[in-house]
């Protein structure tokens, strides 16, 4: 059986990890290595190891972001040799071994690198939070399918981003990639990885049997200021980037002529945010004058 190392950063989120590392335990029949790298101001390693004490703990001391959390944990699971990582939020929990079946996906063929759950709200109604991706490099990349048109046959579909929420990966492969982007600090840095993997050669699949739970935007808040903020400064980024140099002109036009007065009206005029207003120029000015390669991981609202 092929070891696999979950790796969770975890956020002032300690009773939403314990329970989705509870719901593995239940529902997942895979030889899993709990890896937690704990990003939080307080440390809640203590409260996470008295419910789970089998877990590897990481403490950096500071917040690293999530691609550092995440690639402190991959740089232990490869040390430890282990076939496969899958990254995992602390904000979701599971009722089936959905793992076992991204398992078997990436088993279907060699080059197939990644691959990732679909994944539902944590809410009544269970409504489709990632169902697939789609990718629009004329209006700013990624887009969430949150339909079900991909689960017709049940089979794997291929898809130009996964979501950081859950990603399992080949370490065999992640080798040859290395980690993360951890110049991004939060968001869009999943995507900007799984680009990489697809311009090596790796598969990269959706798969709508696999079904995991979201609390969705839970440790960051939905339109909180860092939301709003990194969502625009690193949407830039990636298109800077990735997209062709065509792609981009038609992205900033759209991004300065619509997306900037839309930031104006919504966030100021109707829900009466000008916080959120700054948060998203500030971040779009970023995202312009700040190189990505030369920009700290640090670097956040001021």
């Amino acid at each position: 059986m092929p070891s696999i190392g979950v790796i969770s950063v975890n956020y002032m989120a300690h009773q939403q990890l314990c329970r989705c590392l509870a719901s593995l335990k239940e529902n997942c029949r895979d030889n899993l290595r709990f890896i937690v790298v704990d990003n939080s101001p307080v440390s809640e390693i203590d409260a996470i190891t008295r419910a789970h004490p089998e877990i590897k703990a990481i403490v950096p001391g500071y917040n690293l972001g999530f691609a550092g959390g995440c690639n402190q944990g991959m740089a232990y699971a490869l040390s430890q040799n282990l076939d496969y990582v899958l990254l995992l939020n602390p904000d979701t929990w599971t009722e089936h071994d959905f793992i076992h079946l991204l398992l078997d996906e990436l088993a279907q063929e060699e080059s197939r690198a990644m691959a990732g759950p679909k994944i539902l709200r944590d809410t009544a109604n269970r409504d489709v939070w990632y169902g697939g991706a789609e990718m629009n490099w004329w209006l700013g990349g990624p887009s969430q399918i949150t339909d079900n048109r991909h689960d017709a046959d049940g089979t794997a579909q291929p898809v130009p981003c996964l979501s950081g929420c859950a990603m399992l990966i080949k370490t065999s492969a992640l080798t040859v990639i290395g980690m993360m982007p951890e110049e991004y600090f939060l968001y869009y840095e999943d995507t900007d990885y799984v680009q990489r993997f697809i311009q090596a050669g790796f598969g990269v699949v959706y798969v709508p049997g696999a079904r995991l739970m979201h609390d969705v935007s839970s440790t960051v808040g939905f339109q909180s200021k860092k939301y709003v903020y990194y969502f625009s400064r690193n949407r830039v980024w990636l298109m800077r980037r990735w997209a062709k140099w065509y792609h981009f002109l038609v992205f900033m036009l759209y991004n300065t002529l619509v997306k900037i007065p839309g930031a104006l009206i919504i966030f100021g005029l109707l829900r009466r945010r000008p916080e959120l207003v700054i948060a998203y120029c500030q971040g779009y000015w970023h995202g312009i004058s700040h190189n990505p390669e030369k920009t700290t991981k640090q670097m956040t609202l001021t």
